[in-house]
């Protein structure tokens, strides 16, 4: 029930009496002038109103003005609230954003270029260090060329100044040594190799192989060349290091005999 109708609930039931018993009345009149029946008693029920319960317009006799429908709320759409703290918010946010993105960029290429400096510095140093190395590798392959000029021009030079000492000596021995020196000289030479020899168990009977033997001033073996040798390889290479064992060799009794190139045939004894 509104409030209007709470409000107006007593007039309005005091109205609808009003009108029930002026409708009776009126009914009752007519029936009257229409019927020549007697009277007959009515009973009316109503209800006694104050007057001062009545609304003003009922007391005057003006009609009571239809209530008023209750207005209906209709469904409104939702306000269009701009939030400007929140748009701010979010702009400053996206500012934000933005910066970070910036400034991520902009490390991220510094990175990049510092790298490729790097790179660039490093490729340098290598560069650089392969031409020291290079040139350095140069040098010393110069230095070894010029060295080993030298040492093959003194090697020469020694080697001349050897021939020819040895040239004279051997033409003076030969000259002046007396007869079988040289054969007592080279007796000497095979038992001096023979007491250094290790006779491997292939060497066999009958063993004689040539031996070509440089020896310098003193006795001391420059070199060992191994001529003819009905030998195994075994029994070849012990006489050869026989002889560097037996170094220095023995001196002939006469010296003039001495001889720098010697042929010696090695017979060990059985």
């Amino acid at each position: 029930m509104t409030g209007f109708a709470r409000e107006h609930l007593r007039p309005l039931m005091g109205s609808a009496g009003l009108h029930l018993l002026l409708i009776a009345l009126i009914g009752g009149a007519a029936l009257r002038w229409t019927t020549a029946q007697p009277p007959v008693q009515l009973a009316i029920e109503g209800v006694v109103v104050d007057a001062r319960d009545l609304p003003k317009s009922v007391r005057s006799g003006k009609a009571l003005p239809a209530p008023r429908p209750e207005p209906v709320e209709q469904a409104r759409p939702p306000p269009v609230v701009e939030d400007v703290k929140v748009r701010e918010h979010a702009a400053a946010q996206a500012a934000e954003r933005a910066r970070a993105e910036r400034a991520h960029a902009e490390e991220q290429n510094a990175r990049k270029v510092a790298a490729a400096a790097e790179r660039r510095r490093q490729e340098q140093i290598e560069t650089q260090q392969k031409k020291q190395a290079v040139a350095a590798e140069a040098q010393r392959a110069k230095d070894a060329q010029a060295m080993a000029a030298q040492d093959a021009k003194a090697r020469a030079a020694r080697e001349a100044d050897l021939k020819h000492s040895l040239a004279a000596e051997e033409a003076e021995g030969a000259a002046v040594a007396r007869p079988g020196v040289k054969d007592e000289y080279r007796a000497l030479l095979v038992q001096a190799i023979e007491r250094n020899w290790n006779r491997p168990p292939s060497a066999r009977a009958g063993l004689a192989c040539t031996l070509y033997v440089n020896q310098a001033t003193g006795g001391t073996v420059v070199d060992v060349k191994l001529g003819p040798c009905n030998g195994d390889e075994a029994v070849r290479e012990s006489i050869v290091n026989a002889v560097y064992r037996a170094s220095p060799l023995p001196a002939p009794s006469d010296p003039r005999a001495f001889e720098r190139r010697l042929e010696i045939v090695f017979k060990p004894t059985e």
